[in-house]
């Protein structure tokens, strides 16, 4: 067994925690490096009470922003340390997701709480020994209680390959704006606690803006590219946009288009499941939109509900550059009532 405190990964983030390898073979606790087969791991660190990002949270919440974004530090930390991948290779997050599966256990309380994630962690399309991408799954508890999942997958691209992608990627969303494919309108910015916080600073989107010509009830959100360039915080990728910025701009306008669409007031709402696919590579430089959809309704147009009677509404969003989606996401926001 292989044991590590902070610094690794990156305690900028995560602050104090405590990370286990469970090596598959004795080699492996030996070389500090292992066979590319699938490996176990432990993590486990206390919940910040505010917003790891922010501060100045109004959640009722812990935020799987920490599990989703303690899960794919501990597997860069891994894919160089036991599964030799080169420093060179540029890491790029293919998809992710992360659901709540027991409430009770994310509600903030008095005392500072636990989180602990059981890792497993497999080598994908392996060439030479060394893989190009890793996959992840998590399962989630607080203070011991088994209360949620996460995953990941990242792909490790040459720093060759990685620059064709984003100099294909910004072309492409330069010349659809260039014929008028550009960020909505900006109707206004919404109150901090409509989106979870207590400073207006911490506010990454504008009011929506209805569209959805086809029929269907559409909302577009505008996000503040300024606000946004505070979250490039990394040093591991300064250039990137940050996976984290996806997840944030998701909770903040799945909360605001809950309460458009079906009347859910945010301090008692919570996302409660999100699930990105990550198709082309985001340019910081760029402006970048959102759209969301309502997903799975009722025939008889009423609310849907989860298995405790709560009301819950199904999201389907995407991210876009121009006409060119860089992402997009499954997402359920729950009321608390």
């Amino acid at each position: 067994m292989d044991t590590f405190t902070a610094p690794s990964p990156s305690p900028s983030f995560l602050g104090a925690h405590h990370l286990v390898h469970r090596p598959a073979s004795p080699e492996a606790f030996l070389l500090k490096a292992t066979e590319p087969i699938r490996q176990n791991f432990a993590f486990s660190a206390e919940l910040p009470e505010e917003h790891p990002l922010f501060g100045g949270s109004v959640s009722r919440y812990h935020d799987l922003l920490f599990p989703l974004e303690s899960l794919r530090q501990t597997m860069l930390f891994a894919a160089r340390r036991y599964f030799r991948v080169p420093a060179s290779r540029h890491p790029v997050v293919a998809a992710g997701s992360a659901e709540i599966t027991r409430l009770d256990a994310w509600r903030r309380g008095d005392m500072r709480a636990g989180i602990a994630l059981k890792i497993g962690m497999t080598p994908l399309d392996i060439v030479g020994g060394v893989p190009r991408g890793l996959e992840c799954e998590a399962a989630v508890s607080i203070d011991g209680e088994r209360c949620g999942t996460a995953s990941a997958r990242l792909v490790f691209l040459a720093q060759g390959v990685y620059h064709s992608h984003r100099e294909a990627g910004r072309r492409q969303s330069e010349e659809s704006m260039a014929t008028g494919h550009g960020d909505p309108a900006f109707p206004g910015v919404p109150l901090p606690e409509q989106v979870g916080h207590r400073d207006s600073r911490n506010v990454l989107v504008g009011l929506p803006e209805h569209t959805g010509a086809d029929g269907h009830d559409e909302l577009a959100f505008s996000i503040d590219a300024r606000a946004a360039a505070e979250l490039r915080f990394e040093a591991d990728a300064p250039d990137d946009v940050p996976p984290m910025l996806f997840r944030e701009v998701s909770r903040q306008v799945g909360l605001l288009a809950a309460a458009e669409l079906r009347g859910f007031v945010p301090s008692h709402a919570v996302l409660s499941r999100w699930q990105a696919s990550f198709r082309s590579l985001a340019e910081p430089g760029l402006p970048l939109h959102c759209t969301v959809r309502e997903g799975v309704r009722r025939t008889d147009g009423r609310v849907c509900r989860d298995a405790a009677g709560r009301p819950v509404v199904e999201l389907r969003l995407s991210f876009l550059q121009g006409s060119r989606v860089v992402a997009r996401v499954s997402a359920s926001v729950l009321q608390d009532c």
